[in-house]
């Protein structure tokens, strides 16, 4: 089976992708990355020194301008790509990202990841607040802190975007405050084999907060673009 590559959201773990890790095993073989070198190129290729043959790689997040770094340093090992709520772009607000890491490495990994949650989460979902607080809490503040700099190194790969002929699915929570669905329709727009979907509702996270619909909608886009190539 072709190996489906899951980078997850900063500061987050493989409970971001429970749901998919055991609705998608039968037809691909799933495995979360955590990665948090120095720099996005660093954690990429040290995702492909890790990861034989092609394999087709997701992310969230942070998780998904990491698979956009892997894609570009390495477009013939990426079978398909599948993004989630992550901006192509250069990181818009740099000195934000600065103070970020500041507070974080200063004891206030707490505020901060609250912060976060009230930010990329629709209030009314407590259970999935919980969940990324949780996961913040275990991943630690040095993990958070080193990915928060390394966001500091992500490229604009709008231009790598441009030349992707690979299978694309792009699944948006339409609630995100960080990445708006205007994003995620601009990506489409530019790929030549991409398939779109909006999730009402929903925030940052949509394989944490709507696991049955992002397991159903992925599994429909691998089996149709993938069949037969395991």
């Amino acid at each position: 089976m072709l190996p489906l590559v899951l980078l997850p959201a900063m500061p987050c773990d493989a409970r971001l992708y429970r749901a998919q890790l055991e609705g998608l095993s039968d037809i691909v073989d799933p495995e979360v990355k955590i990665l948090a070198q120095e720099s996005f190129a660093a954690s990429a290729e040290l995702l492909l020194s890790q990861v034989n043959g092609r394999f087709i790689v997701a992310g969230t997040a942070y998780g998904g301008c990491l698979a956009m770094e892997v894609l570009a340093r390495a477009p013939d090992r990426v079978a398909g790509l599948w993004l989630m709520n992550c901006n192509p772009g250069m990181h818009p607000d740099p000195a934000g990202v600065r103070v970020i890491s500041a507070r974080i490495r200063n004891g206030e990994q707490a505020a901060v990841t609250q912060e976060f949650a009230e930010r990329a989460i629709p209030p009314a979902d407590t259970l999935s607040r919980a969940m990324f607080v949780q996961m913040a809490r275990d991943c630690g503040a040095a993990l958070f802190a080193r990915q928060s700099d390394a966001a500091l190194t992500r490229r604009d790969h709008w231009g790598t975007l441009a030349l992707v002929e690979v299978p694309t699915l792009l699944i948006w929570g339409a609630a995100d405050t960080f990445v708006p669905i205007e994003v995620g329709r601009r990506i489409a727009g530019i790929l030549p084999d991409a398939r779109y979907e909006v999730l009402p509702g929903c925030g940052h996270f949509p394989s944490m907060e709507r696991p049955e619909a992002t397991t159903a909608i992925a599994r429909e886009w691998l089996l149709d673009r993938f069949r037969g190539r395991n």
